[in-house]
């Protein structure tokens, strides 16, 4: 019997942890798409969006949803400046691959240098019915979705609607409806067929009248993930850039690559961009000509001979960051933005190379400080090369400055040299560290299981 007490006096803190476990992770829940899904889908990385500007007074969106869940809890609420008719709700055909397949064509690209000795070393060591006060606009279906476009100037009334057409509101909801209520937008409800399984759920394009695109973040942070990605692309005549949001860049000197350079700190750099703005900041990726892009889905061919220039703006937001939904304009006097980085003629890239060391932390001062600032104290000017730089006449990418590619210079515009001994101590420094870290870690460890057999030997001696 005293046995069992003691077992059991263990198993209560490891059922409280299991337990506290079990509850962190079912409360767990992310965005299906973008902006209003309601129950608990899978785990994204991104959110990703394809607006057009149509050049009538209008834009589509073309929305990824993801969803994993029974098929009658799946709705998606999606709020528009202003009301649609039924045949402005679209499933474009197989648009799943044309996201990929445009992803895929816009993402950087890095051209390396050769591995220098540091990295050889290492690899080879290593709804319908309307009610008072609510109007529906809109009903029909459109894929393996059902919708209703519905409005009203009573936030509690649209919500007891939507719950009485099957649209799951929650509480935390609730106040979000109430907000574009007041700014005034309409709401797109979607849920799935009865007869449609979750397997079929598909992107969506929704056309609605305004004369630029915006994100519904704020609807979003309902359900998103945190340092959750929101990867945008815009067709349209010009460049598109952020309206309310800061337009960030990353130069070339500020990358790192890990490894024999299949691993880099640019997503880190991306959020640490976003980050120094409270969220509210986008990276251009990619700008230029859609003649460039070499696709073969036929949706992304039609959007390219529809729409001469195409955009691509990343960033990296968490839920108490979206308290501002993003629009964007355009500025057709920006320069073209390759998504190729010529960093061939570069030193000091990878993370064990001496220069790679010191530009790391100089990158992190910067940014705490606001950014690297030139001779005079002002802000030091990132060329279009450093920033993604554009094409040349050839269609490869243009090549990158001396400055660029050798990190800062000095007075008389040459690189800065840097000492031996300052390349060798950083290495020195954290083998060291390393040692010590090692020593200290493993007299903890001797001191906790010392601590933990003279709990038990106390145990057992005051025993009956």
């Amino acid at each position: 019997m005293t046995t069992v007490k003691r077992y059991s006096l263990l198993l209560v803190p490891m059922l409280a942890a299991l337990a506290a476990v079990w509850l962190i992770a079912s409360s767990s829940v992310s965005a299906c798409g973008g902006f209003f899904c309601t129950t608990s889908p899978v785990d994204q990385n991104a959110e990703r969006i394809i607006f057009t500007q149509n050049g009538d007074g209008t834009v589509s969106a073309y929305v990824q949803i993801e969803y994993t869940g029974e098929a009658p809890d799946f709705s998606w609420i999606l709020p528009l400046p202003e009301a649609i008719a039924a045949g402005d709700v679209e499933v474009p055909e197989d648009a799943m691959a044309a996201f990929t397949e445009l992803e895929v064509s816009t993402d950087p690209v890095f051209l390396m240098p050769s591995l220098p000795e540091c990295v050889q070393n290492r690899v080879v060591a290593v709804a319908a019915m309307s009610m008072s006060s609510v109007e529906v606009f809109a009903t029909g279906e459109v894929g393996p979705y059902g919708f209703d476009v519905v409005g009203s100037e009573d936030p509690d009334a649209l919500i007891s609607w939507l719950r009485d057409n099957n649209y799951r509101v929650t509480e935390a909801m609730e106040p979000l409806i109430d907000l574009y209520v007041v700014e005034g937008f309409v709401f797109l409800a979607m849920r799935l067929r009865p007869d449609a399984g979750v397997q079929e759920v598909e992107p969506v394009k929704v056309t609605y009248p305004s004369e630029a695109p915006m994100i519904p973040l704020r609807l979003t942070a309902v359900a998103a993930n945190p340092d959750m990605a929101v990867m945008v692309w815009v067709y349209a005549q010009e460049q598109a850039v952020p309206a309310n949001y800061v337009h960030e860049t990353i130069a070339n000197d500020e990358l790192v690559f890990f490894g024999s350079g299949q691993r880099s700190n640019y997503r880190t750099l991306i959020g640490q961009k976003a980050n120094e703005h409270g969220g509210q900041a986008f990276i251009t990726e990619f700008a230029g000509p859609t003649s460039l892009l070499r696709v073969a889905h036929p949706l992304l061919q039609d959007l390219g001979r529809q729409h001469p220039y195409l955009t691509r703006l990343n960033t990296v937001i968490s839920p108490d960051e979206m308290t501002v939904d993003p629009v964007f304009r355009y500025d057709g006097s920006l320069p073209d933005v390759s998504n190729v980085r010529d960093l061939s003629e570069m030193t000091g890239v990878f993370d064990c190379e001496p220069r790679a060391s010191q530009a790391s932390f100089a990158s992190v001062s910067s940014e705490a400080a606001g950014g690297p600032s030139d001779n005079n104290g002002g802000p030091t000017e990132v060329s279009s090369e450093a920033a993604g730089g554009p094409s040349d006449s050839n269609g490869g990418p243009t090549e990158v400055s001396s400055e660029a590619a050798g990190g800062p210079s000095d007075s008389n515009g040459g690189p800065t040299e840097v000492s031996s001994e300052a390349a060798e101590d950083p290495s020195d420094s954290n083998e060291v560290l390393s040692r010590d870290n090692n020593r200290v870690f493993l007299f903890l460890l001797a001191g906790v299981a010392l601590l933990l057999v003279g709990v038990i030997a106390f145990r057992f001696r005051r025993a009956p």
